[in-house]
């Protein structure tokens, strides 16, 4: 075929195509061979996000704690007797010297007297010896017997017990506590992360305090049990004291026993931060996720502090960048 009638066959093909187009489009009641294309749907995609910003990042604890007196003398019976003398009572005041309460010692003076005769009449030496050493324990019974104030204080607790009533051995009779000695303590470790010498708050039957605290785990020898490690205790303010025994019944509170410490535990001021969420790790790496514009680039980067759902950034990010917490897709 030559170019002329090659150029014309071509001319003809496009012609049938056209007027094959033209007569399609023109039918409406032609639909089985149209090829329908799908419009295609896009997902926009949007990030929550937030600035590295200088900041304080700080966490609190809330430790619930008890009370108790640093000063106290507690007093038990030395054996099984009645009640002779009582004359306390709950949350009583007392000073150095003041009969409290005392148990009946007829037997006991009769034990006394019986042994100071075999004492006397023993011409053995081991023998003697002997009934002085039982003597020795009888004598300290009866003077425990006798209860006297050993200080200037507080009735914090006794055993309600009546004249004639008996007191079984080694039941509290009473304690005797100095109420400016008042301090709370938790021994159950929740405040394993107080140091010593921290300021902290209190609560105390609804109202605020200031106290130090004046043991914690960090102060316990490598050598004390376990169980030392879990103690800690703050002392209030002078001033604190004064106003929780005069103005907010603190003898009362102490023996109710209950009052919370709030404690800032990690604080670090002006540092480089971001929320929590906005650190990622591949593996053991942490990193960040920077938006800039419509890209993001993940940035490794040195992490501090948390505190308070904030991470301390050491190196890696600046000030002003923003990170990616979470994708959303809409």
């Amino acid at each position: 075929m030559n170019a002329k009638r090659r150029i014309t066959h071509i001319a003809a093909l496009i012609t049938s195509v056209v007027m094959a187009v033209s007569i399609t489009g023109c039918n409406n009641n032609v639909v089985e061979n149209e090829i329908y294309v799908p419009i295609g749907t896009t997902t926009k995609v949007s990030y929550e996000t937030a600035k590295a910003t200088i900041m304080t990042i700080e966490t609190e604890d809330k430790i619930p704690a008890s009370l108790d007196f640093a000063t106290s003398t507690t007093f038990v019976a030395p054996f099984e007797g009645k009640v002779k003398v009582c004359n306390v009572s709950k949350f009583q005041k007392v000073k150095a010297g003041d009969p409290i309460i005392s148990l009946d010692t007829t037997d006991l003076d009769f034990q006394i007297t019986e042994l100071e005769i075999k004492i006397a009449a023993s011409g053995d030496y081991i023998q003697r010896e002997y009934y002085q050493i039982e003597l020795d324990k009888l004598l300290a019974k009866r003077n425990a017997a006798v209860v006297v104030a050993p200080f200037d204080g507080i009735i914090s607790q006794c055993a309600y017990a009546k004249e004639g009533t008996t007191i079984k051995e080694g039941a509290v009779m009473c304690v005797v506590a100095v109420p400016e000695t008042i301090y709370v303590y938790n021994s159950e470790g929740a405040g394993k992360n107080l140091r010593f010498g921290m300021d902290v708050n209190l609560k105390i039957n609804s109202v605020d305090y200031k106290g130090i605290v004046t043991a914690a785990p960090d102060t316990v020898p490598s050598t004390a049990s376990k169980n030392a490690s879990k103690y800690c205790a703050v002392t209030l303010n002078d001033e604190d004291v004064d106003r929780l025994i005069n103005e907010n019944d603190g003898i009362s509170a102490a023996d109710a026993g209950w009052a919370t410490i709030y404690a800032i535990t990690t604080r670090r001021v002006n540092v480089l931060a971001v929320p929590d969420s906005a650190i990622k790790k591949d593996g053991t790496k942490p990193f960040c996720t920077i938006l800039q514009g419509d890209q993001k680039f993940d940035i490794p980067v040195e992490t501090g502090a948390s505190a308070g759902g904030y991470t301390e950034i050491l190196s890696g990010i600046n000030e002003g960048d923003t990170v990616i917490l979470a994708d959303k897709s809409k």
